[in-house]
């Protein structure tokens, strides 16, 4: 068995999006009526902190909603989770065999010099939803800032570029310095 002992568990996909479903994506964004102030959770209470998270979002979208965000997200996450399955086979009967995607994500545009996710978090909490999350997939949708991470090599944004890491404590991660604007489709991958 070949096993890299200290992997970062972070994979990048370059290209997971071509640049017209980008552009698509982009588009679906900017025309989606139901947009809303990103929030965030304090204290098991979701609300509205611009010193947290300065974002502009698609509320609540969901892969069990039938629409082009939908169909292109889906189908490129899937690619690119089998590529991680793979890269991580020894993982494959204990975590992989039990793990699905999570319904809902995140499509959120980030903007200016303030606009992201400044404060560090992790995605692994401690609700019934959160504490089964395993996996944080995400999507850049332009060539943009990326994410930081705290104990590991920051991911730059680019188009088209698809991560997926760990979401467990020590993954912690926050926006990187905005420097215009940004788009950004994330969501989870969790124990069914």
């Amino acid at each position: 068995m070949n096993l890299n002992l200290s992997p970062s568990f972070i994979e990048i996909y370059d290209k997971a999006l071509s640049s017209k479903e980008c552009n698509i994506l982009i588009s679906q964004f900017e025309n989606h009526p139901k947009k809303t102030e990103g929030m965030v959770y304090t204290n098991g209470v979701r609300t509205f902190n611009r010193d947290v998270k300065d974002s502009l979002e698609i509320d609540d979208p969901s892969f069990s909603d039938p629409t082009i965000i939908t169909s292109i997200i889906r189908t490129s996450l899937n690619k690119c989770f089998a590529k991680y399955r793979k890269r991580h086979s020894t993982l494959n009967d204990q975590v992989f065999s039990r793990l699905k995607f999570d319904n809902l994500y995140t499509f959120k545009k980030f903007e200016g010099k303030n606009g992201g996710f400044k404060k560090w978090h992790h995605e692994h909490g401690m609700n019934d939803v959160t504490s089964k999350r395993v996996l944080v997939w995400a999507f850049y949708l332009n060539d943009c800032s990326g994410t930081d991470f705290m104990y590991y090599p920051n991911v730059s944004g680019k188009k088209g570029r698809c991560v997926i890491f760990p979401a467990s404590f020590n993954y912690m991660h926050k926006s990187a310095p905005n420097k215009g604007v940004k788009y950004y489709v994330s969501g989870w991958i969790s124990y069914a």
